[in-house]
C-alpha cells in the first residue's frame, strides 16, 4: 500500500493547500498555489517522464499489495538473468524496466526522474529519450548478461547467478545521466561527466555485484549517445535555416 499512500498523501495535500480555507491563506498555501502551475508545467513538459514515473507507481503498487510469493515470482519472471534471457530475451528486456522493489526505490527513482529524465527529455524531445534510455536499458543489460556469461565459462561466478533477480530502471536512468551530463555547457560537462563515472567506478570497486559493472557500462552508452541525439532546440534552428524552412 505504500506506493498509493504517497499518491493518496500528495493529492490530498494539493487539496488541501488549494482549497483549504485559512490554511490555503498561509504562506505554504500561497507558495504552493504560486508553484503548482509550474510544477504542472513542468511534467506536461515531459510525457514520457511522466507516463514512465506513472508505470513505476503502478507497478510497485502491485508488488506491495501482493503476497510476498507473488511478489517475488513476479519479479523472477521479468529478471534479465541469463535464464530468463535465454528462455524470452525480448520479453524479459521491456519488462524489466518498469519495476521496482520496494516503495523507498520508487521515491529514490522518481527523484532521479525529475532531476535527469525530465531535463533530458525537454532538451531532446520524447522520441530521442525514448532512445536513449531504450539503448542504455537493452545495452548494458546485454553486455552485462554476456560478461556474466563468460564469467560462468570460467567459474569465476556462483552458478547461481543464471537465477539472480534483476529488475529495475537504473540502467537507462545511468544512461540518461550519461546523456545529459554530456550535453551540459562545455566548462561544466567534464566535472559532471568526472563525478558521475567515478561514482560508477568507486561503485565496482567495493561492491560484489554485477549491477554496478552495468551501471557504468550504461554511463558509457549514454555518453556514446549524446553525440547523435542534438537537443531540439538546435534541430529546430536547423530546420528553419533549410531551404524552404519556417523559421516561425
Amino acid at each position: 500500500m505504500g506506493p498509493l499512500a504517497i499518491l493518496v498523501g500528495l493529492l490530498a495535500l494539493d487539496r488541501l493547500l488549494v482549497d483549504g480555507g485559512r490554511l490555503a491563506r498561509t504562506v505554504a498555501g500561497r507558495r504552493w498555489q504560486e508553484a503548482r502551475p509550474v510544477a504542472i508545467g513542468y511534467l506536461r513538459s515531459a510525457p514520457v517522464s511522466s507516463v514512465y514515473l506513472f508505470i513505476l507507481l503502478i507497478t510497485t503498487w502491485v508488488l506491495q499489495t501482493s503476497s510476498a510469493q507473488i511478489a517475488n515470482q513476479l519479479l523472477l519472471e521479468r529478471s534479465t538473468n541469463l535464464r530468463q534471457l535465454a528462455r524470452d530475451p525480448i520479453r524479459v528486456l521491456v519488462a524489466s524496466a518498469f519495476w521496482l522493489e520496494t516503495t523507498w526505490q520508487l521515491l529514490a527513482w522518481a527523484l532521479l526522474v525529475l532531476v535527469i529524465v525530465v531535463p533530458l527529455e525537454r532538451r531532446l524531445g520524447s522520441g530521442r529519450t525514448i532512445g536513449v534510455l531504450a539503448t542504455g536499458h537493452i545495452g548494458a543489460t546485454l553486455l552485462t548478461a554476456a560478461g556474466l556469461w563468460l564469467a560462468l565459462r570460467a567459474d569465476a561466478v556462483e552458478h547461481s547467478v543464471t537465477n539472480a533477480k534483476d529488475v529495475g530502471p537504473s540502467y537507462a536512468f545511468f544512461a540518461a545521466a550519461g546523456c545529459l551530463a554530456f550535453l551540459l555547457e562545455r566548462r561544466l560537462r567534464l566535472w559532471a561527466v568526472a563525478a558521475l563515472a567515478g561514482y560508477a567506478v568507486l561503485m565496482v570497486v567495493v561492491s560484489t555485484t554485477f549491477t554496478d559493472f552495468g551501471h557504468l557500462l550504461a554511463i558509457a552508452i549514454g555518453l556514446a549517445c549524446a553525440p547523435f541525439t542534438p537537443p531540439a532546440r538546435a534541430r529546430r534552428a536547423r530546420r528553419g535555416s533549410e531551404p524552404g524552412g519556417s523559421t516561425g
